[in-house]
């Protein structure tokens, strides 16, 4: 069967749509569209008019993919920006009026787990711990895991689209930028440095979104090296400084062109590139790696396993393709 997942985040509504079996799951098609639906909201509290007839946009968009492979069934979720803002319940209520999609706006705990079933799965686990870093437009998720599950996880208001609109950098950013920057996430990860302290981990794995981006620009650091990329793709710590130094001294303009960013990560590509220094200073990492899959992969991933085959039986969810046409 045709199965397809909506993740409406922050920054980017994400569609994966997979062919699913008793084996697993192959992807047959997916999409990433911009829409920023926090931009410009977070201290109101509320999704500006503009970005959230974009969400409406970008919906309709996705809907139109899912009819065309003719899937049976698919799972929408909205994370930071739909559920924290005012109109949040008003953009998911247009959703199921006008294209039939009703949207599971998850807590931040729901995400992480999801999110760490999603990067198992590019990976094998031993009993040793992990840190898992998971940068959103409204928020990042860390948790820390290992074979056996998840030992602690934490969703932290700390994405980069809200700390863009908090700090307000300037086009390059500022000795001051980085000292505002560095006050916020010392208060704030204070919970991360206590869990580090409990459960001593060796690798910081990234998931999707920033990382995929730095692990782009990583690539350019190889000088002709042959790449290859993988489910799981490690970028070694003393390329990520020589990135890290250029995205905090380069301009806008510089980001905006570089064939590694894309146009929506160009605002944000300096602050994510601060956070993940800041966390790597927590610790003695003796590995960064990229995991291609995140929260989609996880709840496709969730979803396989929920169907009993012995009936095809699927798990109760009011999306259905055949609904809308």
């Amino acid at each position: 069967m045709i199965i397809g997942v909506i993740d409406c985040g922050t920054n980017t509504f994400n569609l994966l749509i997979a062919e699913v079996n008793r084996e697993g799951w192959k992807i047959v098609f997916q999409s990433k569209l911009p829409v920023k639906l926090g931009a410009g909201g977070f201290q109101d509290g509320e999704i500006k008019e503009s970005r959230f007839f974009r969400g409406l946009d970008a919906l309709l968009c996705h809907k139109s993919n899912l009819q065309n492979f003719e899937c049976k069934k698919f799972f929408a979720f909205g994370t930071s920006a739909l559920r924290e803002a005012s109109n949040g319940k008003l953009f998911v209520q247009e959703a199921a009026k006008y294209f039939n999609i009703h949207i599971d706006v998850i807590d931040g705990n729901r995400e992480a787990e999801l999110i760490f079933a999603g990067v198992v799965q590019t990976m094998e686990l031993t009993e040793s711990p992990i840190l898992v870093m998971d940068i959103g437009g409204g928020s990042t998720e860390f948790i820390i895991g290992n074979k056996n599950g998840i030992l602690w996880k934490h969703s932290f208001l700390l994405g980069v689209s809200r700390l863009h609109d908090m700090i307000k950098p300037a086009d390059k950013m500022s000795r001051e930028d980085v000292i505002y920057f560095r006050t916020i996430l010392d208060k704030e990860l204070e919970p991360l440095r206590n869990a580090l302290e409990n459960f001593p981990v060796k690798w910081l794995i990234g998931s999707s979104g920033s990382f995929d981006t730095l692990l782009e620009l990583y690539h350019g650091t190889l000088k002709g090296d042959e790449i290859k990329t993988e489910l799981s793709n490690d970028i070694s710590l003393k390329s990520f400084q020589d990135v890290y130094a250029w995205l905090l001294k380069s301009t806008f303009e510089q980001r905006l062109k570089h064939p590694a960013i894309p146009a929506i990560r160009a605002e944000y590509m300096p602050l994510a590139a601060y956070l993940v220094n800041y966390v790597l200073e927590l610790f003695a990492f003796e590995k960064l790696i990229h995991s291609a899959y995140s929260l989609k992969e996880g709840a496709l991933q969730s979803f396989v396993k929920s169907i009993d085959w012995s009936q095809e039986v699927m798990e109760a969810s009011p999306n259905i393709v055949k609904d809308a046409e």
